[in-house]
């Protein structure tokens, strides 16, 4: 039963968009599958989250607050934690399910497809996780 007094929102906000990426983390470092590929000392995961919400902010708002080189990290922890497409996709599903649960729109609809797009990219660049 839908709740009509209280619509969901799009993403209008970087505050909006840090919501969507805690959430994110919180439904991840939860799940016993994808939590050994965020292990890191806190302040370096913290990093991690402001560059991960200054992506998002320049993607939706076009900010410039983001400079680039989300794909190394990703490769450097490949390395430590080799990521299977079964990590992908559990990546994805945690990101469309956090995204859906907060948002509705144009917006929350970009930042889905997006991110398909992206785990799509890691994924061919590390050919050894298509497993």
């Amino acid at each position: 039963m839908n709740d009509t007094t209280n619509p969901k929102q799009d993403i209008s906000s970087r505050e909006d968009i840090s919501l969507l990426v805690h959430t994110f983390y919180e439904k991840i470092h939860a799940d016993p599958f994808m939590a050994p590929v965020f292990q890191m000392p806190a302040e370096e995961f913290e990093r991690h989250v402001q560059r991960t919400i200054n992506f998002w902010e320049n993607w939706l708002f076009q900010t410039g607050n983001y400079d680039g080189g989300m794909m190394w990290v990703h490769i450097q922890k490949h390395q430590e934690h080799p990521m299977t497409k079964k990590h992908f996709e559990h990546w994805l599903a945690w990101w469309f399910h956090s995204t859906h649960l907060l948002f509705e729109g144009p917006k929350a609809t970009f930042v889905k497809e997006k991110a398909l797009e992206i785990g799509n990219l890691m994924l061919n660049r590390l050919p050894q996780s298509t497993n």
